[in-house]
């Protein structure tokens, strides 16, 4: 799975619109909107602040689907 179908189904499981998510993660909506239609990869920085926003305990899993590898 692609980390950007992983962050949409993670997103609406919890009925968060991408504003809400980016409020909660200090993303910006037009990264989030660009993130999750294919046209850019998220930083490091960005997988791990969206994970803490969707309280993912996997933060590994989500920096490998985004292309990252950490010992997060």
């Amino acid at each position: 799975m692609e980390f950007r179908h992983k962050l949409k189904e993670l997103r609406q499981q919890q009925d968060l619109t991408l504003r809400k998510l980016g409020e909660k993660a200090g993303v910006s909506y037009s990264i989030l909107n660009a993130i999750e239609n294919g046209r850019i990869n998220p930083s490091e920085d960005v997988v791990l602040a969206l994970a803490a926003a969707l309280k993912v305990r996997d933060r590994a899993e989500l920096l490998a689907l985004a292309g990252h590898n950490s010992s997060q």
